[in-house]
């Protein structure tokens, strides 16, 4: 034990003069005028308010005092009956950050350029001049959300902040000069160094005091106003850029520039940049890296290949991977080494091809690997921390790591609290009990001989949903494929369509769609209408069949050819059946049924669960995804608009028949096909109660997804 102490502590002290700790706390210190002790404790907000409290004072300000702030623990009272639980939660933001533009889903193989703004919000207070002595904040009462002030008049003198952010950045400045010189001792170019991370860490935790509740110079409206502020700055960034930006997070912007020429994408880059800079006199943007290939599959979830040059015109790449499940520790070992082969093919320089290929020959063998028991046991091992002590969980048999928790304590020796890892496994044991109730500790699968690894389990919930997120925007790749390789039953597993948000509202509002109509209504299920003489099923998916002069309405014959019989005969018929169709999509609309978005799950309910994430409601079986609508409003208005496509003969005519054929056919013939046809399916959707204004509204309630359908009632 002796021993073991005196390991800690000189790992501890290693870390210390390794990380220059001591000379960096000084540094900070004299900065912030403050005290060191207080330094070491980490406390930023308290730094910056020493600061500023020297400034106010040299310049004869009054500054406000210093709140003292009891943090309430709110006693809930659990099933048991038991007190004294504190309730944890996270906060709601109390204002906006920073803009984060909706990522375009995919996989790029040409060079991506990363730009980033430098210092973005401590370099927006000193270009707006916001300050306390400077921006009219108005005082609102308590409950009510404050407004966002207006920027400063540009003729105002500098206001304190700005001024005192400035100093800080020009000090780091000059320190950085001093820094190249050629003939510089190597110990005083470390204590340079310790200075300008001392006077960067300063200038760019300032903002930070505003926006902290338990500061003393907390002013949300300032907080507010600057990330308000930053959000307009990137989003005119963004318009005037005129390039594919397919991402964006607060102070950077990923651009696709469509080329693999390196020192092309630097001249693009340095482009932008001089353009960008000419806008302000203190923002600057600079390129902060290029990457050769990207996967983007969600915000702040990414891999990527980083472009290191090496000075000789040349260049290596390393890999970078951000927020992917494959970094989580939920996750057994065999998914993230799958996950992480499955992206080093991806962002190979192979072709399509042979990724796919070699995935499929991965995950074949990955799957016989473990059906047949060839894989350790340790490679199945889930880890997961315990946020709080086993037996304070009111759901403890549905929670793995607790369950397996509680057998540990139960055992004597060793106990396990909160902010402790759990291992398990889940196991076959011969009872009928959920995953979640067959967690086991690894000593408990060595000893007993009945318990054997849940292959099923580790292959559908574990390996299945990392590679099916990671290879999403892949073509060629799809879930149901997946499934297959891996020996899962492929019915358990359907085919998702992703469309990125810009593209469902151009799809459906009618704007720069870069969807064509057979992509717009392909989910939609196609009309059918039976022949009321022969019982021909008759499917009507679009206004006219055929090309050139052999054009026709579809609606014109029976698709049996001996029936002879024409279905617009029938209009109180096609009326009828059409009316049935909207009515049973609006029904299954309003049935509400919510459906988990995790494949491997499928979980189907009605009952909206009390327990919701930042994306929904989190769905009480896996408790791993959100439950999505079956049948959701952007599918119903879908299905609604493509009958009216399927019905709309004049935008058919302006669509099908292009000007040379229309040169083919007679004009006495369009006239009567266009007469004949706008007269009867005007009336058959007219007597369906399909109407035009009713549409309308539906399309203004859903131009944003945002409201509803049953508001239209």
């Amino acid at each position: 034990m002796l021993e073991n102490t005196w390991t800690d502590a000189r790992f501890i002290l290693q870390i210390m003069c390794e990380l220059n700790v001591l000379p960096l706390a000084l540094q900070i210190t004299n900065i912030a005028g403050n005290v060191m002790s207080r330094t070491m404790m980490g406390g930023r907000s308290e730094r910056n308010e020493f600061l500023l409290l020297h400034a106010f004072y040299e310049r004869d300000y009054i500054v406000p005092d210093k709140q003292v702030f009891k943090k309430s623990q709110q006693k809930l009272v659990d099933f048991e009956g038991n007190r004294n639980k504190s309730k944890v939660g996270r906060k709601k933001a109390a204002y906006a950050g920073g803009l984060v533009l909706e990522p375009k889903i995919g996989f790029y193989d040409k060079f991506i350029l990363l730009l980033d703004f430098n210092s973005l919000y401590p370099s927006i207070i000193q270009e707006f001049n916001i300050c306390f002595t400077t921006v009219h904040r108005v005082s609102s009462d308590a409950g009510e959300q404050e407004e966002i002030p207006e920027l400063p008049d540009s003729s105002l003198e500098m206001g304190i902040l700005p001024k005192e952010i400035r100093k800080l950045v020009e000090r780091r400045r000059q320190v950085k000069q001093l820094m190249k010189q050629t003939d510089l001792n190597p110990d005083l170019y470390l204590q340079y160094d310790i200075r300008q991370k001392a006077l960067k860490l300063t200038a760019n935790s300032m903002y930070g005091c505003l926006g902290f509740s338990y500061s003393r110079f907390y002013a949300k409206p300032l907080a507010a106003l600057v990330t308000h502020t930053g959000r307009e700055v990137s989003h005119l960034t963004d318009m005037n850029m005129n390039l594919e930006v397919i991402y964006g997070d607060t102070d950077s912007i990923m651009i696709n520039t469509n080329d693999t020429n390196l020192e092309e994408v630097f001249r693009l880059g340095n482009k932008i940049k001089s353009e960008v800079n000419k806008l302000y006199k203190l923002l600057e943007i600079d390129i902060d890296g290029v990457f050769k290939s990207l996967l983007l599959l969600k915000k702040k979830k990414y891999a990527a290949l980083v472009v290191e040059p090496t000075g000789d015109g040349k260049y290596v790449t390393k890999q970078e991977l951000k927020g992917l499940d494959i970094v989580r520790r939920d996750w057994c070992d065999l998914a993230k080494e799958t996950g992480n082969y499955i992206i080093g093919q991806i962002l190979s320089d192979q072709s399509r091809d042979v990724i796919v290929e070699n995935i499929q020959r991965r995950l074949i063998e990955i799957g016989e690997n473990v059906i047949n028991g060839k894989v350790p046991a340790n490679q199945f091992e889930i880890n997961k921390a315990l946020t709080k002590d086993p037996q304070d969980y009111p759901d403890k048999k549905n929670l793995p790591h607790v369950h397996v928790a509680m057998w540990i304590n139960s055992q004597g020796g060793r106990k396990v609290k909160a902010g402790d890892t759990v291992s398990y496994v889940i196991c076959q044991d011969g009872s009928n009990l959920s995953a979640s109730q067959r967690a086991y500790a690894p000593e408990q699968l060595q000893k007993h001989g009945n318990l054997t690894i849940d292959t099923q389990y580790y292959l559908s919930q574990q390996i299945h949903p990392v590679v099916a997120r990671i290879c999403e925007p892949i073509d060629g790749i799809d879930s149901v494929l997946i499934a297959a390789w891996l020996g899962l039953d492929p019915s358990q597993f359907k085919v998702q369509q992703h469309y990125h948000k810009d593209e469902e509202n151009d799809a459906l509002l009618g704007g720069p769609a870069q969807l064509t109509d057979e992509e717009k209504y392909r989910d939609c299920e196609r009309f059918k209408f039976a022949c009321p003489k022969c019982g021909t099923e008759n499917i009507y998916d679009n206004v006219f069949d055929g090309s050139g002069s052999r054009i026709e309405p579809s609606l014109q014959q029976c698709s049996k050819e001996e029936c002879g019989v024409s279905p617009l005969e029938y209009l109180i018929q096609l009326s009828n059946k059409l009316n049935l169709d909207i009515r049973r999509f609006i029904k299954k609309y309003y049935s509400g049924w919510l459906i988990c978005e995790e494949q491997t799950c499928q979980n189907r309910t009605r009952r909206l669960p009390l327990g919701f994430s930042r994306n929904g409601p989190l769905c009480p079986a896996c408790r791993k995804a959100i439950l999505k609508p079956e049948y959701s409003d952007k599918a119903l208005y879908t299905q609604l608009c493509f009958y009216r496509y399927i019905f709309n003969v004049d935008y058919a005519m302006e669509k099908v028949i292009t000007d040379h054929e229309r040169g083919m056919l007679k004009h006495k013939e369009i006239q009567e096909i266009y007469q004949k046809l706008k007269s009867t399916l005007d009336k058959i959707l007219s007597m369906s109660g399909y109407s035009e204004v009713n549409l309308s509204k539906l399309f203004q309630y859903h131009q944003i997804y945002d409201k509803p359908l049953n508001t239209l009632h």
